[in-house]
């Protein structure tokens, strides 16, 4: 058996004609172009497999021209079905639940059969429903340097309505949002950015085919006072858009004007209106108290439901004592992440000191400064109450008098002073005076006394008077002449120019 892309079928034509394969199975057929097909088959073959579906995307030729005159962007699984060459349907689906297949049976399908599966599907979290349009009717923008559109009243609302569900305790990679343009695409990453919304995937519909989630937000964007839809039109990529949810569907858009644009939309459309699903603001329900509804239109009106429950205190109460602060929040209900904010209440020594810290953290000992009175020395000194006087070491100056007639330097709670810092005057064997600390001496510290000395190349420096000059390099630029001679040519060099003399 060979397995590969139709792409690769196609750069590998020749090989596929020596194999000789009887047996060819083409995946997703409805999206090749026949050209693909037709290079994988050979004389031999006996059985040509097409599965797909053409009411979904077709296949899109790089040249547009080519798609319209001469009709390349038609798979041969296509025009096989639309010249009634017998073909099988398989009409049970496993992925949607029922409301969300209603949306393209009989628009689209003229019939679907439900599994059983797909009818047992839990309701999703924090919504007062798993399918809702959501109408508007603010403007598009045109993408600078492209035909692409975008619209950021979708965008923003999207963003919050994921981050919403995320708060309702469902994963990232859960969740996928789908743009009708590439420019909303964009516009959709730039409002959530990665560190926010890691593992959610954004991509256009067009590169969703075949796949599918748990739950999909989708971005319709056209909303103009021309009434254009531009390819929302196309049946194929609609029915693509409003197929990919298992469990939730939530959708944006102008729904007025797809209405009126379009006859498959103008269906869906009166179908949602009779079920209740097409609203101007979206019911979220919160999780802890269920009779507590809020509508929201923009993606602002989601901060009247900032933890992703509702505008309620949440008020439980914790193992420390204090009641959280938070908002209600549908996630952690135990608290067993919370961390508590409120200072702490204990009460940490003798003293009756309460602790400072915050409650979730570990309080330690006491760090209140006191005052006491060093056993040894009688001085009173500040320091941490849980330090005892007897490990403390006392900081008031020393008054001892050293053997050189000095005070010490040292405090009290520290042996006193061995070398003395106390400056003064003193004469060296070289006749130098010198201002140094008292512990210095000529046996233990050389003359430092600046002063010009020569080296032996005859140049004077200035130098310490103790300072060994016999390895010293003298710095200062010199020019030389050096005179060679050869036989009739005699060369003279020096450092700033060469002359080539020629003798007679």
């Amino acid at each position: 058996m060979v397995g590969m892309t139709t792409t690769g079928a196609a750069k590998y034509r020749q090989l596929l004609q020596r194999v000789h394969p009887r047996i060819v199975v083409v995946e997703e057929a409805a999206e090749v172009l026949e050209s693909h097909v037709v290079t994988t088959l050979s004389p031999r073959c006996d059985h040509l497999i097409m599965i797909g579906d053409h009411q979904q995307l077709r296949p899109n030729p790089t040249v547009y021209a080519l798609a319209k005159k001469y009709h390349l962007d038609i798979s041969l699984f296509e025009r096989m079905v639309k010249n009634e060459l017998h073909c099988d349907q398989l009409t049970i689906q496993h992925r949607m639940r029922p409301e969300i297949a209603k949306l393209i049976v009989p628009h689209v399908y003229k019939s679907l059969v439900n599994h059983e599966s797909v009818r047992r599907y839990e309701n999703i979290r924090g919504v007062k429903g798993n399918l809702f349009f959501v109408s508007h009717t603010e403007q598009e923008k045109n993408v600078d340097d492209t035909t692409s559109k975008s619209n950021e009243h979708e965008a923003l609302f999207l963003s919050s309505l994921c981050r919403y569900l995320l708060q309702q305790g469902y994963e990232p990679t859960q969740i996928t949002v789908l743009a009708m343009y590439t420019g909303q695409m964009f516009l959709l990453r730039r409002v959530m950015p990665k560190r926010m919304f890691e593992g959610v995937r954004i991509t256009p519909v067009d590169n969703f085919q075949g796949e599918e989630n748990d739950i999909i937000l989708l971005s319709l964007v056209r909303s103009n006072e021309q009434g254009k839809i531009g390819f929302l039109q196309t049946h194929n990529r609609v029915c693509v858009a409003l197929s990919r949810a298992r469990k939730g569907l939530y959708v944006i858009g102008n729904m007025d004007q797809m209405a009126d644009a379009s006859s498959l939309w103008n269906g869906i459309i009166k179908q949602l209106k009779a079920n209740g699903q097409l609203v101007d603001a979206l019911p979220l329900a919160c999780q802890n108290h269920p009779d507590n509804v809020i509508h929201v239109k923009n993606g602002e009106d989601f901060l009247k439901v900032p933890e992703g429950g509702c505008m309620l205190d949440c008020g439980y109460r914790l193992p420390c004592g204090h009641v959280c602060v938070k908002k209600c929040h549908p996630t952690d209900r135990l608290h067993e992440q919370y961390v508590c904010m409120k200072p702490c209440p204990k009460i940490l020594c003798e003293s009756g000191h309460q602790c400072r810290k915050l409650c979730h953290e570990e309080c330690g000992r006491c760090q209140y400064m006191v005052e006491k009175t060093m056993p040894l020395c009688g001085h009173a000194q500040k320091m941490k109450c849980h330090v005892e006087p007897e490990n403390f070491v006392c900081q008031v100056a020393c008054t001892k008098i050293l053997s050189c007639d000095h005070i010490c330097q040292e405090v009290c709670g520290r042996p006193c002073t061995t070398e003395c810092k106390e400056l003064v005057e003193r004469g060296w064997p070289c006749g130098h005076q010198l201002t140094v600390a008292c512990c210095r001496t000529p046996e233990n510290f050389p003359c430092n006394y600046k002063m010009d000395r020569m080296l032996p190349c005859g140049h004077l420096i200035t130098a310490t008077c103790s300072e060994d000059l016999t390895e010293r390099k003298c710095q200062k630029k010199v020019t030389r002449i050096i005179v060679l001679v050869w036989s009739h040519v005699v060369v003279t060099f020096s450092e700033h120019n060469v002359k080539l003399l020629a003798s007679g």
